[in-house]
């Protein structure tokens, strides 16, 4: 098992005082440096992924056998992580022949794929070719980019969050839009907003970038976790969009984080494209916090 990479957001500092030390633990607060309940984000276990999957953009959890499902923007194919033996093979097989696949969820017989300009997929189990997939388009005219799919139970629906889109030009704000599950169609308004302003309040940092570019609703605190590869951040939302939390994750664990997903268990699993070397897979097991008497 590959080693942890570790590098802190902090300058380095010689504490030659009491003060100097109060110093140094303020400037790492304030710039978001922290963990969330039942996550320690300096400890992750690092696992590399094949050149097959250097740009990986979307991770899954299939609760069919334990699996990881993930997807890479170029090519048509959906591949399974083996956790346990840390084996790569395929899915799915030329499902559709427009690339830029950008996240995927796995639900039930099917598993629904994003496109970057807001096409949702929804691909039977284990097919071989395209004969079955049923695209649905987004409505929203002009430019719009997004990165973002996950499935909301309460809201019997999948969720997509702009990266940025045409309606957002001249607000700090992003925009999530949902996908009717049962009706199988977009609803005609935005689901909610987030708004980025409250993620630069929560850094102390007016500079920051947040465009999400992958989420997922956490089992165990029911709160959505969001990335942003720009910025390098994990926002915490609810499932309304209202921000919680906001942290600065590790630029050397997580150079291009595109994917996130959970375990049943909490076990938290981020996936990072080949930005500077291999993809990798970041996985953070979840601790269950218990009260002090």
């Amino acid at each position: 098992m590959m080693s942890k990479i570790f590098q802190t957001q902090c300058p380095a500092l010689v504490l030659v005082s009491l003060f100097g030390l109060l110093t140094l633990i303020t400037s790492c607060k304030e710039k978001g440096i922290g963990s969330p309940r039942g996550y320690n984000l300096d400890k992750p276990v690092r696992r590399e992924l094949g050149k097959v999957l250097n740009e990986i953009s979307g991770l899954s959890y299939n609760t069919d056998d334990n699996t990881l499902l993930a997807i890479s923007d170029s090519r048509t194919k959906i591949f399974a992580i083996n956790l346990q033996t840390q084996k790569l093979s395929d899915y799915a097989k030329k499902f559709f022949e427009q690339k830029d696949f950008e996240d995927l969820v796995k639900l039930d017989s099917f598993v629904y794929v994003l496109i970057s300009n807001g096409t949702i997929l929804e691909v039977p189990l284990k097919v071989n070719d395209s004969e079955h997939t049923n695209a649905y388009s987004f409505w929203l005219t002009g430019k719009n980019d997004f990165e973002t799919l996950y499935y909301d139970s309460a809201a019997k629906g999948l969720i997509m969050i702009c990266k940025s889109c045409a309606d957002e030009k001249g607000k700090e704000e992003r925009t999530a839009y949902r996908f009717d599950l049962t009706g199988k169609k977009f609803d005609s308004t935005a689901f909610y907003t987030i708004s980025s302003k409250d993620v630069k309040a929560l850094l102390k940092d007016d500079e920051v970038e947040f465009k999400p570019s992958a989420a997922a609703i956490n089992p165990k605190d029911k709160r959505l976790y969001i990335l942003s590869s720009a910025g390098q951040l994990l926002v915490i939302t609810d499932t309304k969009g209202n921000v919680l939390e906001a942290y600065r994750l590790h630029p050397d664990q997580h150079p291009q984080a595109e994917g996130i997903t959970f375990s049943p268990k909490g076990t938290m699993f981020i996936s990072n494209e080949g930005k500077f070397g291999k993809a990798t897979l970041q996985v953070y097991a979840y601790r269950v916090h218990t009260k002090q008497k």
